[in-house]
């Protein structure tokens, strides 16, 4: 086991992109070059060393101010399955930034590595099951040796997990009253997906469908939280702040999970709770696009699903995403409605390209950058979201690279958006 702090000066690297060659490993390559500290050094690494050299060529010729700081990334190889690799790919960085999903599949290894090597670690997956089994077996020895593993950084659950957070520290610092509870509603998104999250996606297809279950029979009678009446709202309601309807969203179960395990570890409240759904323009499209979303989901369950969608070029194959053009348009806003036991305030966080790609390579690069310069006595060693590792250093981050997170004691104005509503 490597006994260094991670420091700088023991280390041959300050980042490891791993998972480099996948589309978005390559745009996070991308990323760093242009936003990482001068004489930040970045390594690339992946299984394949030829289609490492190619990515790194392609990418130096592709940006021509950056092809400098591309072309001194080293690179570093191993497979995911070869435990004992991984601890040698571990032990050379100061971080490890990872994008090679299914994690379940092929990010068990490194992060045990991670560990062990007392080397910091992020990721952007959404897998909440496999999280919290890493947080299981691995927590107590991340926190005795002051590791810290970031999963969840990309638009799984960024937007709701420091949005929270923020809720939580103004209800605090202004009200001096536990947060309860908030309500997300996203009013506008445009995103793609690239054949990594699809098969991210089909692995946790099963969990979908019994939360799209779940939801349909959730009650909507009013519950009671530390005397003040929560409204329990089922899978389809009338959302009487935003006066529209909303409808099931089909990343509410990993956000949902995420913000709650966030908000029980930092105290925002007693039985503080977060759920999230989608903003409609009326009841028909709220109802189609839950019909949709389940008959979606209950299609990914069959594997000539994929067969057929991929010879109709409908989904992406590995290593595919949408166009830099699409990404540069995509974008979304999600609305928070907050409440304390005597008051009701209100967030917003919004994004001007694609979450799915353009954000999460944002979050992501900043949480690598985040824990590699800003470390200090404020971040909380373990096994847990970011907005708990890292809190408001990475919010700070974030905003300072145009991402609003925004607070208010009024509701905050859809007409804010520049974009129009789903």
């Amino acid at each position: 086991m490597c006994t260094s702090d991670g420091s700088s000066s023991r280390r041959k690297y300050d980042i490891l992109i791993w998972g480099a060659t996948s589309f978005t490993g390559e745009k996070l390559i991308e990323y760093l070059a242009a936003n990482a500290p001068e004489d930040t050094r970045i390594a690339i690494g992946g299984r394949n060393l030829t289609k490492l050299e190619d990515v790194r060529v392609r990418l130096s010729a592709k940006h021509p101010p950056e092809s400098s700081v591309i072309e001194a990334m080293d690179i570093v190889v191993g497979d995911s399955a070869d435990a004992a690799r991984m601890h040698e790919v571990a032990a050379q960085t100061r971080v490890v930034a990872s994008t090679v999903g299914p994690y379940a599949r092929y990010g068990t290894n490194l992060v045990h590595a991670c560990v062990d090597e007392m080397t910091d670690y992020c990721d952007i997956t959404g897998e909440v099951p496999w999280v919290k089994q890493m947080h299981s077996e691995l927590n107590d020895q991340a926190v005795n040796s002051s590791v810290h593993i970031a999963s969840l950084c990309g638009f799984d659950c960024i937007p709701a997990d420091l949005g929270c957070m923020m809720l939580a520290e103004h209800a605090h610092e202004k009200f001096k009253e536990p947060l309860l509870h908030v309500k997300g509603s996203v009013v506008d998104i445009r995103t793609g997906i690239s054949g990594g999250s699809i098969a991210s996606i089909s692995d946790q297809i099963g969990a979908e469908v019994k939360d799209v279950l779940t939801s349909l029979t959730a009650s909507r009678k009013p519950s009671t939280d530390n005397g003040k009446k929560i409204e329990k709202r089922g899978m389809i309601h009338y959302d009487k702040t935003l006066q529209r309807w909303q409808t099931f969203w089909m990343m509410a179960s990993v956000n949902s999970a995420t913000a709650n395990w966030a908000g029980h570890v930092l105290e925002y409240g007693p039985d503080f709770e977060y759920e999230e759904s989608m903003s409609t323009q009326s009841l028909f499209h709220a109802v189609a696009i839950a019909l949709g979303l389940f008959y979606g989901t209950f299609l990914m369950m069959f594997n000539l699903t994929y067969t057929v969608m991929y010879a109709l070029k409908v989904f992406p194959k590995p290593g595919e995403g949408p166009s830099e053009s699409f990404i540069q348009s995509g974008f979304f806003s999600l609305h928070l409605e907050a409440s304390t036991e005597n008051h009701t305030f209100y967030g917003k966080v919004t994004c001007s390209s694609d979450p799915g790609y353009g954000e999460t390579i944002k979050y992501l690069g900043e949480s690598a950058l985040c824990l590699a310069f800003d470390r200090d006595g404020s971040f909380r060693p373990g096994v847990y979201p970011p907005s708990v590792i890292m809190g408001k250093a990475l919010l700070r981050r974030l905003r300072n690279k145009d991402c609003v997170f925004r607070v208010s004691d009024e509701p905050i104005p859809d007409t804010e958006s520049s974009k129009k509503h789903i």
